[in-house]
Order: C-alpha cells, then structure tokens, then sequence
C-alpha cells in the first residue's frame, strides 16, 4: 500500500470514529433531557400535592377557629344559663320562705295597724254606705268597707254582675276624689276549697288560683271603666289559701269566696316582688267583696 492509500485510510477511520462518538453523545442528550423532563413534571406534581396540602391545612385550621368560636359561645352560654338558674333559684328559695312567713300571718290579714283614714275620706266613705245600707257596712275606726256576701260573681264565674256595678261605680267615684288622691288600690282575689269540674270553667280557670286572680283582674276593669287611673291599680289572688272561715260549712265557704280590696297610701304599691317581702307600711284594708 502506498503512503497516499495509507493516509486517505487513515482519514476515513477517524470521520468513521468521529460519526460514531457524535451518535452517541446525542443518544446521551436524549435521554438526559427525558429524564429531566420527567422529574420536572414530576416536581410540578409535587408542588401542587404540596399546595393542596397546605390549602387543607388552611381549611382545617379555619373549622378549628370556627370550632373553638363555638365552643367557647357556649360556655359563656352556659355560664350565663348556669348563673340564670342560680338567680331563679335563690328566687324560689325567697318566694318560698315569703310563703311560709305569709302563712303565719293571722287569716285574711293583708294590712295590719292601719290609720284611721283621713277626715274627707272617712266622711265620703260613710255616705256611701249609708246609701248601701243592706249591701255595704263601713267601719269608721278601721278604714274598712265590707260589701256583703253574694253580690259579685256568679259561682266559677269571673264575670262581675250587673247589679254589683252600681256599688262599684260609688266606689270608683270616691277613689278620683280629691279626698283619695294619695291612695293606691290593691285587689284581691280569694276563693274557697270547692274544687273547678265543668269543663269549661277549667278551660277558663284551670285552678281556684287562677279564679281569684281573673276576679281581681274583673274588678279592676270595671273600676278603670269608671275611671281609675290604670297605674292606680294592682292586683293579686290568693286562692283557696286565705280563708277567713270555715271551709266546712256552705256558709263558711260564701264568705271565703270574696274579693278584697284595699286602699294603700300612694308610694307604698310595690312591685310583687317588693310587696311580698315588706308590708305596706301605711296600708288601709279598705272593701272585702263577696261573692
């Protein structure tokens, strides 16, 4: 072989080792960029896992606030509850010894002591019973008007007969006079043992209880009718539970089946809260209604 051959063969071997290390590195490339491809795809992936990872964390964290907003709203709910109940219990405990105070007291006794009433009220009051000679007695000494027996309501009945509206109207009068301008009246409903059966007096009046007070409220309409000023009046019902005879006679249970009606100095008509734990100081037991 000549030098010329040797060299053109010589040329021709490296381009063929120079073609062939080019394919490869290329190969290399490919595949590098494929594998880069692939993790950066898998990178994303990963961010965005991380991502929605951290918005659940958000949204869990804010239902814990939530949560615990909630939780703590109902602790103060039920402390207040909790202090509510012990207030309405300290009331009952009261309310109970008020009871058991006012069931000491001498029967049918409201006021006790009272003054003896002012000269122009004494004076109105003994005309008007001397025009009511069999239905109205008026002790000058006491302050204290008694209508008799049987004149207000019918039995179980709450509504104030016709012929007793008269004797109220009378009473109505003196009460806007100037003579009993510094009085407040109270009215009060008393019952006696005879238990409520007709069926529909008890959808009325389910309890004597519930009786005597809507007496009261009755009389008290009919003097606000005849105008007695509404902040004037007050009233209450004892029952069954104030008798002041013998609930063992039919006699007896009459005169307990009554309202009263007092005539208290003006400033001294409490609250019931207020009434039932002090007396009315300066308090006049004025009428006691029969029924």
């Amino acid at each position: 072989m000549t030098r010329q051959m040797r060299v053109r063969a010589g040329a021709g071997l490296a381009a063929a080792m120079t073609m062939l290390t080019g394919c490869a590195s290329l190969d290399d490339l490919r595949t590098t960029q494929r594998a880069n491809n692939n993790l950066t795809a898998q990178n994303e992936r990963l961010e965005q896992e991380l991502q929605d990872c951290r918005s659940s964390v958000d949204l869990l964290n804010a239902r814990l606030d939530a949560a615990e907003d909630e939780l703590n709203a109902k602790r103060e709910l039920a402390a207040s509850l909790q202090a509510e109940n012990d207030l309405l219990h300290e009331k009952i405990r009261l309310a109970e010894k008020t009871l058991e105070d006012l069931g000491k007291m001498p029967a049918g006794d409201l006021v006790v002591g009272a003054p003896k009433l002012p000269e122009p009220l004494d004076s109105a009051l003994k005309a008007f019973a001397a025009q009511h000679p069999d239905a109205i007695t008026f002790d000058s000494t006491r302050g204290f008007v008694k209508w008799k027996g049987d004149l207000l309501f019918d039995l179980g009945s709450d509504v104030v007969r016709d012929s007793a509206k008269d004797g109220l109207r009378g009473f109505a009068e003196i009460v806007n006079s100037a003579a009993a301008s510094g009085f407040e009246v109270v009215i009060v409903g008393h019952t006696c043992t005879t238990p409520i059966k007709r069926s529909e007096t008890l959808t009325r009046h389910p309890t004597n209880w519930h009786l005597s007070a809507h007496r009261s409220i009755a009389v008290a309409d009919v003097l606000m009718q005849y105008g007695c000023a509404g902040q004037r009046v007050g009233v209450m019902g004892y029952g069954e539970f104030r008798p002041i005879a013998d609930n063992g006679s039919d006699a007896g249970k009459s005169q307990n089946r009554r309202v009263e009606i007092y005539l208290v100095e003006q400033g001294t008509l409490f609250a019931m809260g207020d009434v039932l734990n002090a007396e009315l100081a300066g308090g006049v037991r004025f009428a006691a209604l029969g029924d």
